[in-house]
């Protein structure tokens, strides 16, 4: 992980170029700082924190972009690093979003780079991941099923949020994804499955159980969810509240 330079204006304006930096941006830093953000962003389907994307800038990394934007700092992820011309501005790298842990190193090397994140948050940020350990006591086997009968795979950060808290998965398939077919669903069904929902427009997910399907899983013990990606895709404190959800929906059907 790298920024440069070392430090940066406690001051200075910040653009973003990943959804998952955008949305660090919007929970922890002045408003009146955030430069410009990525189209992401303001996509409710996709962002946690549309509503309050959409009252500033999106942009793309060209220097006609950045010089209007007048941003001084780019946050960048770790192997995306576009060449930028025509304007001297400072670049932080922040690492792959591909673990929880993303949410607390992501504040500390942003802090550690001088923006005004307090020491506090980032020790909060990791209670609170601490804190939803186990809140599923009895250990349900869940599957989170996406388009194109995919099931997510240990891997996946829908995945790591749930063992976290303490469900287990369906299948212990390392990855980010496995495919499925409705027999194994039936001969072994799960516990709970999550849905993908993007929106008031019909998942894919969902189309993919028929309402036939549907009520045997029922019939043999299954529960439904559905839930947007957008809570799981970027790690942070839009997170718990959605797992809680999860959990007690779990526990009253």
């Amino acid at each position: 992980m790298i920024f440069a330079p070392p430090v940066v204006g406690a001051k200075e304006r910040v653009a973003s170029l990943n959804l998952c930096s955008d949305l660090l941006l919007l929970q922890y830093l002045p408003h009146d700082q955030i430069a410009g953000l990525t189209r992401q962003a303001s996509d409710p389907t996709m962002s946690p924190l549309a509503d309050k994307a959409v009252l500033l800038p999106n942009f793309t990394a060209t220097p006609e972009h950045l010089v209007k934007a007048q941003a001084d700092i780019l946050l960048m992820t770790q192997g995306h690093a576009p060449r930028i011309i025509g304007k001297e501005i400072n670049k932080i790298t922040l690492g792959y979003p591909g673990t929880l842990q993303y949410w607390p190193d992501s504040l500390a090397l942003l802090r550690d780079a001088g923006l005004p994140i307090e020491a506090s948050e980032v020790a909060k940020a990791r209670g609170m991941i601490n804190k939803i350990a186990g809140i599923f006591t009895d250990k349900p086997r869940v599957l989170v099923l996406a388009p194109r009968w995919f099931g997510l795979g240990s891997d996946h950060l829908a995945m790591q949020w749930l063992t976290m808290a303490g469900a287990q998965p369906w299948r212990e398939i390392d990855g980010w994804s496995m495919k499925l077919n409705p027999e194994a669903l039936i001969m072994d069904p799960p516990d709970m499955i999550i849905l993908e929902s993007h929106g008031p427009h019909p998942s894919l997910a969902t189309k993919l159980l028929d309402e036939r399907l549907m009520r045997k899983l029922a019939q043999l013990g299954t529960k439904f969810v559905a839930s947007s990606p957008k809570y799981w895709t970027c790690p942070g404190p839009w997170s718990i509240p959605w797992l809680q959800q999860v959990q007690t929906l779990w526990a009253t059907q």
